[in-house]
């Protein structure tokens, strides 16, 4: 995939270069030749601050959403308004959309996302559906049972997981999305088909 390919759709303020894409990564430490490394700002660390490392690791394009990195020679690149939307956009094109040929079920909400999310999957079972299940308590995909490091991944991962549920026959997924996940725009871009919330409570006031 070109870079410009990648960053079909996505919110671009400046971008120069081009280059063959092999995949993405936000973090410096997985970065292989041939990757897109995106820049993103967590709570202790500063993507911004590891794109030379990354650089150095093979990536052959930079997405920063920080007007003071200047862009690299010999490198794509592009500046953008918010990197996680950004991650998001191009892990969605990277992995060729995929929840957009699932029927998505997002679950939010303080408590009671898990007892649902695992109701509806054994619903959608039994009717003879082929679900995938993201949440709390594990992942179910291509059927296989996962740790579940996060109740919703980072969308670089939550794309994969999806292509890979697809890639496997699967027609729905059932996703928890935690409070967490959407103010980190890690389901954005996600077309959710149903959306289900079960309360509000005192943790999240």
């Amino acid at each position: 995939m070109t870079f410009e390919h990648l960053l079909q759709g996505a919110e671009i303020l400046s971008q120069s270069g081009n280059a063959s894409i092999s995949g993405i990564e936000y973090d410096s430490r997985r970065v292989k030749p041939g990757d897109a490394f995106v820049a993103i700002r967590g709570e202790s660390s500063d993507g911004n601050n590891f794109i030379d490392k990354a650089i150095s690791a093979g990536a052959v394009a930079v997405i920063t959403d920080s007007a003071s990195e200047k862009p690299r020679n010999g490198v794509a690149w592009a500046q953008v308004p918010h990197g996680r939307r950004a991650l998001a956009r191009l892990s969605t094109n990277f992995y060729k959309r995929p929840a957009e040929r699932l029927t998505s079920t997002g679950i939010t909400g303080t408590n009671g996302k898990s007892t649902t999310a695992f109701l509806i999957e054994s619903i959608l079972n039994a009717a003879g559906r082929k679900c995938a299940l993201v949440g709390t308590i594990e992942y179910h995909v291509a059927g296989k049972v996962l740790p579940a490091p996060h109740t919703t991944p980072e969308a670089l991962e939550l794309n994969r997981m999806l292509a890979d549920a697809l890639g496997q026959g699967a027609t729905e997924t059932v996703m928890e999305v935690s409070s967490h996940a959407l103010d980190q725009q890690r389901v954005y871009g996600i077309p959710f088909d149903v959306a289900v919330f079960t309360n509000l409570t005192r943790d999240h006031l």
